[in-house]
């Protein structure tokens, strides 16, 4: 699914602004830059478009990936 099938109804919409939000404020201000509030923004939304989690389980899925990147060795 590209991100250009995606749709979801305003209350999702709103779930999922306040679970970005919820997400950006966690991070420390030196990290809240446009590249990773972006980076959270597209991983909330594709883990919501694959349907099923609560807001909480969005939040930290965002948030250790984009945290936490895995090192991947050759």
């Amino acid at each position: 699914m590209t991100s250009s099938e995606w749709t979801f109804d305003p209350q999702t919409l709103a779930m999922l602004k306040a679970v970005f939000e919820e997400a950006c404020d966690v991070l420390p201000p030196h990290q809240r830059t446009q590249e990773m509030r972006s980076n959270l923004a597209s991983r909330i939304l594709k883990r919501a478009a694959q349907g099923g989690l609560s807001p909480a389980q969005l939040r930290t899925y965002a948030l250790t990936e984009a945290v936490s990147p895995v090192v991947r060795t050759r």
